[in-house]
This record gives C-alpha cells, structure tokens and sequence, in this order.
C-alpha cells in the first residue's frame, strides 16, 4: 500500500494491539474470507485515493459510512457465505455480537491505517453474518449496479461538468470490479444496469464551443479505464487494441467528414 492511502490515516505509535479472533465456531474462516476483500477494498480505495477521501474519512467516525464505503468498492453478494449458512442461528448472532465489538472497539481508537483495517474487517465479517441470517442492512448503502439518478440529478450533473466527469469515473470503477470478479457475466443485471448508467451520463457532456476538442484522447483514456494492462491476457489484449484502433479510425473519419463539409460551406 503506497502513501496515497497511507496520508488518509494517523501514524501509528506502537501501542496498538491486534484484536485477536476468538472461538466461535466459524470465525476463523470468516475472518479469512473478510481479510482478503478487506484488501481488495483497501486497493480500490489507493487506487482513487482522491476520489474517495471524504467518505473514507467518514467511514472513520460512522458505521453507516463505512459499510456504504464497502457497498462502493465491493460487491459482497458475490461472496460465497455456504460456510456461515451451514452454521446455527445461536452462532451467527453471537458471531454478529463479535464482529459489531470489534468494529466499536476498533472505531474508539486513534485511527491508524492497522487500526482502520481492523475495523473494516469488522465491519465486512458482519455484513456477511448478516446476509446468512437474512437481515441485511438497508439503509445508507449504495450497492453496486444499483445507482438511481432523479431528473434533477441529471440537470445538476450536466450544469457540472466536472462532476458529471467524477460520476462517470465513479461508475467505470465499479465496472472494473465486477470485472475483476471470478465468474463474471456480462449477462448479469447489474452489469447491464452500469452499462446503461454510464451511456446516460455520458450524454450529459457538453463539448466546449468553438474550441478543437481532441476527443480520441479521453475516449481511449475512459476505455483503459480500471483495466490492468500487465494482467491482461493475449486475447483479450488483441480485443482492447482492436476497439481502441477502431475508435481512432472512426474519429478520423468523422473529423476528415467535417472538414469536407466546412470546406463545401465556405
């Protein structure tokens, strides 16, 4: 982790102590499981250090932030919970009882970036208890894939355009995501409904009038977006290069088109 999330915290001052997982029945894979998407999160968060800054610094001090910080950056319907089903309903709650300690201990703390994981471990493992017991939360998450825009949000994004930019980025993250998940599919709703968020937005931007607008550079500059070109594999690879010279392709020729009718004009 490099110091774009490091500046976010405290520095730690070697008096914290690691809370240890007790012996319920359960709480070591649990933790196992909350460890790993706790680390995916932490790099989706240094990776838009920037972007996400105001809610991680809430999330410090609001349980209710934290869990939409984890809605944004993480899908966890998609993790597999058959090891929490199979358990009693007496576990789970004493499991729950366990994991929201955890998170209040953690969250009365100074707030280091230890102590921060700590908590966000916490607050993943009950969220996951929650999802085997059937009693999600349902207020103050955003999940992915289920973003809603009023008429008025629209006027307000396409008025600012610098928003508007941030609420397109926002969504191409979490694109990058749900890709990155094993068993994707673009046949997914959610997928779908990123798709169809991002098309409407993208409708909303203006270009600057009488200003040459270099569009090929932010087209190819959002298609790159989230993707991490040292994992790609060769067919996949070959596919990106292929749209991106299509997409330039496609620009010339509309550019060359223009100039010809500029040129009939005069």
């Amino acid at each position: 982790m490099n110091n774009n999330l490091a500046n976010l915290f405290k520095k730690a001052n070697g008096r914290e102590t690691i809370i240890s997982a007790r012996g319920l029945e359960g709480t070591a894979q649990l933790n196992s499981v909350a460890s790993g998407i706790v680390d995916a999160i932490l790099r989706h968060i240094n990776e838009h250090a920037d972007e996400l800054a105001e809610l991680v610094a809430e999330s410090q001090k609001s349980h209710d932030a934290m869990d939409k910080l984890i809605n944004e950056c993480y899908e966890l319907k998609t993790v597999n919970i058959e090891f929490l089903k199979a358990l009693n309903a007496k576990t789970l709650e004493g499991m729950l009882k366990s994991q929201q300690s955890k998170r209040s201990r953690a969250k009365s703390k100074i707030m280091t970036l230890d102590n921060y994981r700590n908590m966000m471990m916490g607050a993943v493992a009950e969220n996951l208890i929650r999802s085997a017991l059937g009693k999600n939360k349902t207020a103050g998450a955003r999940r992915v894939g289920s973003v809603e825009y009023t008429d008025e949000q629209l006027e307000e994004l396409r008025n600012d355009q610098d928003k508007l930019r941030k609420e397109i980025r926002n969504i191409q993250s979490k694109k990058s995501i749900m890709k990155s998940k094993e068993g994707f599919s673009e046949d997914n709703e959610q997928w779908k409904k990123l798709l169809e968020d991002e098309e409407k937005l993208k409708a909303l931007r203006i270009p600057v009038r009488g200003v040459a607008v270099d569009t090929t550079k932010w087209q190819l500059a959002e298609m790159l977006e989230g993707v991490d070109i040292s994992a790609l594999k060769a067919a996949d690879a070959k596919q990106l290069l292929q749209q991106a010279l299509a997409l330039i392709k496609g620009n010339a020729q509309q550019e060359e088109q223009q100039q010809d009718k500029t040129a009939k004009a005069q």
